[in-house]
């Protein structure tokens, strides 16, 4: 006999599904470790359109929210 004629077909899922879930968690943590240190690339153009299209009318109700909200 086989591993695979006493396996039932719902194991053979769980066993499946199980491989699948690593081999994703090793890719997130391949991809987790070689990231790691690298620092931000900043996008100076992106920083300046944000700058001068932020809602900042929208700042003073944060800070003091109105009473009826």
């Amino acid at each position: 006999m086989t591993f695979f004629q006493n396996v039932s077909y719902v194991d053979l899922a769980i066993i499946v599904a199980m491989v699948a879930a690593t081999l994703v968690s090793l890719a997130v943590l391949r991809n987790v470790l070689k990231t790691k240190g690298r620092d931000f690339n900043d996008d100076s153009a992106l920083a300046e359109r944000f700058r001068r299209d932020a809602p900042y009318e929208l700042l003073q109700e944060v800070l003091r929210p109105s009473a009826h909200t």
